[in-house]
Order: structure tokens, then sequence, then C-alpha cells
């Protein structure tokens, strides 16, 4: 067999696929990692949709965690203004969260594994969604682009939807990897039945959607998973590969100008779609944080989160490297928590 012609775009990040990364700091597929400290898990924020898309406007009217939704900010609203007085006249730290919203996705999952354990390893906390093994209940988080890459040459063809049902499935086409949290897609099962949506900023927004394939690596306990997503639109994978890489150089350059303010500000910013709804913007601060063996760890902060901000990219103003953006996970008596990872 051939070895695939895999055109690889932008520099290599822990959140690539799994070969990619150095095995000792690579999640294996729903691992149960060690822990040392004390973590209580606390609340998901996975939106559960148990009357299928009919039951979002109920979950926005009645949420309990935060009546109103003060603190979310809509994209198209959304400018250096929002943040705080140090950054109204530098858009740079803005238009790096922009370009963390072009690179942000609504996941829209239709199936729960039967493979789902009761409880969170180690603990008697239940494990979410547990009880909804082998249903078809709608779950709805968030992510973000974190590996782009084409495919020519190869003895592999497109697994999308509509080359499934062709007679020629295109031969050239790209694989779209997406950082998530665990609990929103636990494995291959449930990945298969996933939808990536790309482009929902306000409700008049043409999306753009892709087929799930695989889970390339998860771990239960860190609360992190990537997916492999398909699509032989060639012209939507070069432009996420470029928002991609435009994100990465941000990232870099914002680091290098504020990182004496990394412990002094704390800025976090999360980019969500919470309740399902397009994407908004919340800004707030990292509180603390716990640092396990292995140079592992997990943040709370003050950033605004609801049901459906599951998964979405916990961006820490100074820190200028893709392998330091932990994805949402939940919350509990602490606060608002990131899944853990590195730094």
């Amino acid at each position: 067999m051939k070895t695939p012609n895999k055109v690889r775009k932008g520099k290599l990040h822990p959140s690539s696929t799994p070969e990619d990364v150095p095995s000792c700091e690579r999640p294996s597929k729903v691992s149960k990692s060690d822990q040392t400290g004390v973590f209580h898990p606390g609340n998901h924020e996975a939106e559960m949709c148990y009357g299928g898309e009919a039951d979002l406007h109920k979950h926005v009217t009645g949420c309990k965690k935060n009546p109103g939704h003060k603190g979310f900010i809509p994209l198209k609203d959304f400018n250096a203004n929002c943040l705080p007085s140090r950054y109204h006249a530098d858009e740079l730290v803005s238009e790096t969260i922009k370009t963390l919203a072009a690179i942000t996705v609504q996941v829209k999952t239709k199936f729960t594994s039967l493979e789902r354990p009761a409880f969170y390893p180690g603990t008697q906390v239940p494990y979410p969604c547990y009880k909804d093994r082998g249903s078809h209940v709608m779950r709805l988080g968030t992510g973000r682009v974190c590996g782009v890459y084409k495919y020519t040459e190869s003895d592999r063809t497109c697994r999308c939807a509509k080359c499934q049902v062709s007679a020629a499935s295109s031969k050239v086409w790209g694989e779209v990897n997406v950082l998530t949290a665990t609990h929103v897609v636990f494995d291959d099962s449930e990945a298969r039945q996933t939808r990536c949506v790309l482009g929902f900023d306000d409700n008049k927004s043409p999306v753009v959607s892709l087929d799930g394939w695989k889970v390339c690596g998860a771990d239960i306990k860190r609360d992190v998973c990537w997916l492999s997503y398909v699509t032989c639109d060639l012209e939507l994978v070069d432009e996420l590969d470029k928002m991609y890489r435009r994100f990465d150089v941000l990232c870099k350059k914002v680091g290098d100008k504020y990182e004496r303010f990394l412990d002094v500000d704390k800025l976090t910013v999360i980019v969500s779609h919470p309740h399902g709804c397009p994407k908004q913007v919340s800004v707030g601060q990292w509180t603390h944080k716990r640092e396990r063996v292995g140079r592992y760890t997990r943040y709370w902060y003050t950033t605004c989160t609801c049901p459906g901000s599951s998964g979405a990219c916990v961006y820490r103003l100074g820190y200028d490297r893709l392998w330091y953006q932990h994805p949402h996970s939940g919350s509990n008596s602490e606060g608002n928590y990131s899944g853990e990872w590195i730094h």
C-alpha cells in the first residue's frame, strides 16, 4: 500500500494527528491518566437537546447558569473596546480574538456511545451522558480547528457524505482536525455521527458542515479530545489552513508583546456557541490553576460560559503557543474550569 501523500500546512502542534505528536504528550484513545491533587468534576457544559433543536430556545430563556446571559458579546459587536483599557488602542489583540473566532466551530453530535463509563475514573462522580448510551439525543458543544491537511495521490479517497454516495469518490481531499472536550465526543462511534459547523457567526451567516470521521485521540480525565473531519471542498480546506496559520502567528506576536502582563491582567477570552447560539465572545480572567507532574495544568476563570460552551478554546493572552490553549470543560464550586493540558 502506498503511503498517503499528506501535504502538511503550518507548524506541528500537539493538537495535530496523534502520529505527529511526541508519545510522552499524546493522549491515548480514551486513556485513564493518573492525576495528583484534588479535583472534583462539576457540571459539564455540553448542551443536551432531548427534544431536538426545538429545545434550544427553551434552554436560552430558561438558563439557570447565567440568566440574561450578561457577559456574552455577539461576535459582530466585539471590538478592542470590549477588552481591558490597556488593549483599547491595540488592534493586535482584538484581531487575534477575531481570528480565533474564524477557526471556532460548533460540534453537533447525534449519538451517545455504548462505551461511556458510569463514573469519572477514580471517582463516584457520574460521567456525562452515561444514561443516554445508545440513544440519538442531540448534544452540542464547541471546538476549534487545530490542524489542516490535504491528501493527494492517496490510496484513500474522500469519506465525506457526498463522496460516500458517489460512484467516484474524490482522490484529492482534506482532513480538518478539531480540538474539543471528550465529554462532547467520546469515541469513534460518536465521531461518525458528529458534524462540525463552520461560519455560524450570526443567524444570517451561511454555514458549512463537515462530516465526522474518527477520534484521533481522547483522554477522559483530562477531558481533551481531537477529532478528524473530512471534505473534498479544497477551497474551504485552504481557507481554514490560512486562518489557522494566521492565528498561530498572531498568538506569537501577542505573546512577545504582552508576556510581562501574563500574571498581571490574566486576561482570558473564550469564543463559543452557548446553547447552540451563534458565536459569542466572553472576556474575563483566570483565577488559579493546578499543575500536575508532566506539565499538565487545569485553569479556573471568571470568563462566562454556558451549556454549549464545552470544548471551546480558553485563550489566555500572552501564552504564545497553540500547545497552551486548553478546551473549556465545565463548572464547579471553584468556578468555570478547563480541561487539563500542557501549561
